[in-house]
């Protein structure tokens, strides 16, 4: 990439930044954390990307420019108090050591579990911290039984309103939700700064590259591909994708289904295709690195999503011309306009995903018309190289001069 059009101009300074996550396990936020670290890594500025666990399975997307530090560190459960207090201890003197040895002027954090360490590493004055909100629920995970846990997250949220230079949102409506959720005063809320995900526009591949994808899972060329990313967790609700396929067996509507991801309900979503009757039908292999190759070989993204910030699977579908079909969700809806760029139903209307899916596979045109108006509205409102400039200046206004 060219530095000046990732808003690095000739002669500025040299920024020192980090991105700070606690594992690279395949994730929408860990992913765009490698792509920032790589992004500012050619942009020219000293680009760090540190991971409080160790190497995972995005380790080999980090560009070779990229500083990378695992910090082999697992923090303890703040169940057991008598081992999180040292735990804590030992994760933050790690983190702030490696700072200093770097001389590191601004830290973006990604994910809930980051971003506690950056607010620490923000009390403390080490360098300056911008935590990145990825989830409009940002509170709905952990045990429902306590809520003292839900209370401390939304208090530590305020103090990075309060702390942080900035708290980048992923989309306006992840914004409005933090706000709402954590209280915020006026002059807290103004340090919220929506910088939507961004991806680049991909080159067509091989179509024999492509057919070699679907081939090695086992998906016949003449059966349209229903393609599907996320986490296998309850969020991502792909029990309403399996209800829509087994909905439209039983209409005659031939098809295949691939959901690549992992996660907690895997077993139960192996079990459900089974008592559905699909199991021949739909794939689950797990994580994939070729997911670029089966979203050229699909007919239609499906998106079942309960709730989400602003996937990045999403726009990476949009940016390969993929058709979508979605939930009318927040983060979802703010992208695709039901009928125009894609289609919308309802989150946990089996019969009405079916259906989307359906019109779709029935009418090549409209997948066509669909895909072209999702591509045009990455192309105009969230291409990686703008994302890239915003965060560049918004890390030249938070730093902390050496």
């Amino acid at each position: 990439m060219d530095p000046e059009a990732l808003g690095r101009a000739p002669g500025a300074h040299r920024l020192r930044v980090a991105q700070l996550i606690e594992a690279l396990d395949t994730g929408g936020a860990e992913r765009l954390a490698i792509q920032i670290a790589n992004a500012r890594a050619a942009a020219g500025d000293v680009s760090h990307l540190y991971v409080l666990t160790g190497p995972g399975e995005l380790s080999s997307r980090v560009a070779g420019n990229v500083k990378v530090a695992y910090l082999g560190h697992a923090r303890a459960s703040i169940e057991n108090p008598f081992v999180f207090a040292p735990s804590l201890l030992r994760g933050y003197r790690l983190l702030a050591r490696q700072i200093a040895r770097d001389r590191v002027e601004v830290v973006q954090s990604h994910l809930p579990g980051a971003n506690f360490w950056g607010l620490l590493l923000a009390m403390r004055g080490v360098c300056a911290v911008i935590p990145t909100v990825h989830n409009n629920r940002e509170f709905e995970y952990g045990r429902d039984d306590q809520a003292w846990r839900a209370k401390l997250r939304r208090r530590a949220y305020r103090e990075m309103l309060r702390r942080c230079p900035a708290v980048v949102a992923v989309s306006e409506e992840v914004a409005a939700s933090l706000a709402r959720e954590v209280g915020a005063a006026p002059a807290e809320a103004a340090r919220l700064r929506v910088v939507p995900n961004g991806v680049e526009i991909p080159a067509p591949l091989d179509p024999v590259l492509v057919a070699q994808a679907r081939a090695r899972y086992g998906l016949p060329r003449e059966d349209p591909l229903v393609l599907a990313a996320g986490r296998l967790s309850e969020q991502k609700n792909h029990v309403q994708l399996l209800q829509a396929i087994a909905l439209l067996r039983r209409a005659g509507v031939r098809c295949r289904a691939l959901i690549a991801g992992d996660g907690p309900l895997r077993a139960f979503l192996e079990r459900r295709c089974d008592d559905l009757g699909i199991a021949d039908q739909v794939a689950l292999p797990g994580n994939v690195d070729d997911l670029d190759a089966l979203m050229q070989g699909a007919a239609v993204f499906a998106l079942p999503s309960l709730w989400e910030g602003l996937p990045l699977a999403l726009l990476e579908a949009m940016a390969r011309g993929l058709p979508v079909v979605g939930c009318r969700i927040g983060g979802v809806a703010e992208i695709v306009e039901d009928g125009v760029s894609g289609v919308l139903v309802e989150p946990g209307d089996a019969a009405a995903l079916a259906q989307a899916v359906a019109g779709l596979l029935r009418d090549p045109g409209r997948r066509a018309a669909l895909g072209a108006a999702g591509l045009e509205i990455v192309r105009r409102q969230y291409d990686f190289a703008r994302v890239a400039r915003t965060l560049g200046a918004l890390y030249a206004e938070a730093r902390i001069p050496l």
